[in-house]
């Protein structure tokens, strides 16, 4: 007898292991699928909350590293070298070098590529360069925004992964105005 209740207590135990600590219907009674269900789908909450807080941080560091590299591309590269195209012809994909030479509008001998469109529109006086501020939309897109003194031109950078590093594969205008100061 004492056997017995040992091993009814120790299926009861388990039991309310299984269901979280909830009232648990005798083991052979209508319901019990149901509470041992309930409990599942609470270790599934906590599981997906888990990969949440794992995906987030995943996302966050791709984030970074988005954001990293477009930094890297202004600083290495910089407006008074806007002409020399090896350096942006490193850091973009073949369809973008395409974008680029379609949209350059001048007379030229050789290839000539828009490469100001990283930093402003152009036509008409910009004025003096005063800040940039860039940041990642998620670990594919990047804003940048160039403040001039009489001009702001924001540029959203679409990104691939090309190995352990980017590539920028588009760029998209997202404002240009021209500040008039009195």
């Amino acid at each position: 007898m004492k056997k017995a209740y040992i091993i009814v207590l120790s299926m009861m135990l388990t039991a309310v292991g299984l269901t979280g600590c909830k009232y648990v219907k005798p083991l052979d009674g209508p319901g019990m699928e149901r509470e041992v269900s309930d409990s599942l789908a609470d270790r599934d909450a906590i599981g997906d909350s888990l990969n949440v807080v794992v995906n987030d941080a995943a996302q966050k560091q791709d984030m970074e590293a988005a954001k990293a590299f477009v930094d890297q591309f202004y600083k290495g590269w910089g407006m008074d070298n806007v002409l020399d195209y090896d350096y942006p012809k490193k850091h973009i994909t073949p369809k973008l070098l395409q974008f680029l030479a379609d949209s350059y509008e001048f007379e030229c001998d050789g290839e000539c590529l828009a490469t100001w469109k990283f930093f402003y529109e152009g036509g008409g006086d910009v004025g003096e360069f005063k800040s940039r501020q860039i940041t990642a939309r998620d670990g594919n897109h990047v804003l940048v925004e160039n403040k001039y003194v009489n001009y702001e031109y924001d540029v959203l950078l679409t990104l691939t992964k090309d190995g352990d590093t980017f590539k920028i594969d588009s760029l998209q205008q997202q404002k240009s105005a021209f500040i008039e100061r009195y």
